[in-house]
């Protein structure tokens, strides 16, 4: 792909790959959802997932960012029933890819982290590197709710999470 030539030129520690559009709109534009049927609201969360997958397969990231972030703006975007989540998760594994507890979910609608606690389980479950970043955009967010993060992956079950030094995954005890 054109961007493996851009990224292998930096001796970046890691790449975050996160999906910020579906079919051409932001998964933030808060009116996306106006207007389209259950199916059609399946068929977008499912495209997402299916470009999270994607992400992983190209093998050009070492953590997938914020995989539950179209909830942003629309908190029922969680409730769209799918099976799509557990396959995503087991290609994510079976990719050795982690996935990022990203703190600035709380600015949003949705109030919350990205990704829910569901998704952070099934996670867990097949058993997927977690990771967590703060997205700060903003100087006073840095490290945002980091010891809150730890605390509640340990009760979800999680015992250690993972850093990148030269792309090279690194296991820290949580």
């Amino acid at each position: 792909a054109i961007y493996r030539s851009h990224y292998e030129k930096y001796p970046f520690d890691y790449i975050i790959g996160s999906v910020h559009q579906v079919d051409e709109i932001s998964i933030f534009h808060k009116t996306r959802w106006e207007g389209l049927s259950q199916q059609e609201k399946q068929r977008t969360k499912e495209k997402y997932y299916q470009l999270i997958e994607e992400s992983a397969r190209s093998r050009m990231f070492q953590i997938l960012g914020h995989i539950d972030a179209m909830k942003g703006f629309y908190p029922s975007f969680s409730s769209i029933e799918t099976a799509v989540i557990d396959q995503t998760l087991k290609v994510i594994s079976a990719h050795d890819i982690a996935i990022e507890v990203n703190t600035s979910g709380k600015t949003k609608d949705c109030g919350g982290w990205y990704p829910a606690d569901d998704i952070l389980e099934r996670a867990l479950h097949y058993g997927v590197h977690i990771t967590f970043g703060s997205d700060a955009h903003d100087p006073e967010r840095i490290g945002d709710d980091f010891e809150l993060v730890k605390k509640r992956l340990k009760e979800i079950g999680f015992t250690d999470w993972v850093f990148f030094r030269q792309k090279k995954m690194q296991v820290a005890p949580l």
